[in-house]
C-alpha cells in the first residue's frame, strides 16, 4: 500500500522538474562571424574578418579591433540593434533576419569598416 503514494510522488516531482527546466531561460551561446570591407580611411578597399559571441545578452568580440575589450550588455530585445562606443571606436549593429550588419567608425587612424555577419550553426 505504501508503494503507490511513493510512485505518485516520484512522478509528480519528475514532471515538475521537467516543466521547470522547460520554462527556464536558455543560456545558449550565439556566435556570429563574417567579413567586412574597409570602405574609407586607412587600408581602404581591404577585407577583414570579425567574430563575436553573445551569451545572456553580453556581447564579446572574438576577433577584430575590440577583441581584448571586456564584453558589454545588450538591450534585452529580440534583435541586435544599437550603437556602442568602445576603445576601438563606435560600433553600430543592425540585425535583419539572419544577417547582422556591423559598422565600425574609428578616429585614430580614421577608418570606416562595414561587416556582414551570419550566425554560426
Amino acid at each position: 500500500m505504501m508503494k503507490f503514494p511513493i510512485q505518485r510522488l516520484h512522478i509528480i516531482l519528475t514532471t515538475a522538474s521537467l516543466l521547470w527546466g522547460l520554462s527556464s531561460p536558455a543560456f545558449a551561446q550565439q556566435i556570429w562571424s563574417g567579413t567586412g570591407k574597409i570602405v574609407s580611411g586607412a587600408g581602404e578597399g581591404g577585407t577583414v574578418e570579425l567574430s563575436l559571441s553573445i551569451i545572456d545578452y553580453n556581447l564579446q568580440f572574438l576577433s577584430g579591433p575590440s577583441k581584448n575589450e571586456p564584453p558589454f550588455q545588450l538591450n534585452k530585445s529580440t534583435d541586435l540593434n544599437g550603437t556602442v562606443t568602445m576603445n576601438a571606436g563606435t560600433w553600430e549593429f543592425v540585425q535583419t533576419g539572419n544577417e547582422l550588419g556591423v559598422s565600425l567608425s574609428q578616429n585614430n587612424p580614421y577608418r570606416i569598416i562595414r561587416y556582414r555577419l551570419f550566425p554560426k550553426l
